[in-house]
């Protein structure tokens, strides 16, 4: 069944947008026909062509609107500041981060392996404005440590790669190689983010020792 039916005219983009996503929800890889979008939609590739000059400028809106689906949950699951401690806040964003990837991997893995992102302004923009998310987040926690804010960016960036390098390795199959040890479940690895404030703190505390 297509869906030509259930848009107009001046949404067609819209809906392009969404079905894509729909169909990353049901594959593996991020791998997406423009024809096939086109049938089922129910337009022609040319129609397609109207809206997007490339595949690659669909997949940048997809990716795109990934990156706003991750603030909209974090909007409304994360608890406001100062409702719980800063560092507990920073866990949770980084636990609802891990729930968005594994719910959705064909489509986390478009947000973060597209073209370069400067070739598509709202593409960056959209990346841009999930990073100050996460970088406000971390900086709450940074300055409940008594920590100078010039260490925000190190907190933020060492959390998100933490959170983000989990997400692949888990996906790509490669933690499942390890053949001994406990695992490194979803559930444990936002605990971890307490740690890029905490070695921010020791350094601080190491070259006060020092002077």
């Amino acid at each position: 069944m297509t869906t030509s039916s259930t848009y107009h005219h001046g949404n067609l983009r819209d809906t392009l947008v969404a079905i894509a996503i729909a169909q990353l929800a049901q594959q593996h890889d991020a791998a997406l026909s423009l024809r096939e979008l086109a049938r089922t939609v129910g337009v022609s590739v040319a129609a397609v062509y109207r809206h997007f000059p490339s595949k690659e400028a669909l997949l940048a809106d997809v990716a795109a609107a990934g990156f706003a689906s991750l603030i909209a949950k974090w909007e409304t699951e994360l608890p406001p500041p100062g409702s719980l401690p800063a560092e507990q806040r920073f866990q949770l964003l980084g636990q609802q981060y891990i729930e968005f990837a594994l719910a959705a991997p064909a489509h986390y893995r478009l947000m973060f392996e597209h073209q370069d992102v400067r070739q598509f302004p709202a593409l960056q923009e959209a990346a841009q404005a999930c990073f100050q998310y996460v970088l406000q987040t971390a900086g709450e926690a940074v300055r409940e440590a008594g920590l100078a804010p010039r260490w925000d960016k190190a907190a933020a960036s060492a959390g998100w790669s933490l959170g983000h390098g989990y997400v692949m390795l888990l996906l790509s199959g490669r933690l499942a190689m390890a053949g001994s040890g406990d695992d490194l479940s979803p559930a444990m690895v936002p605990r971890f983010f307490q740690l890029p404030v905490q070695a921010l703190m020791q350094a601080r505390d190491k070259a006060g020792q020092e002077q």
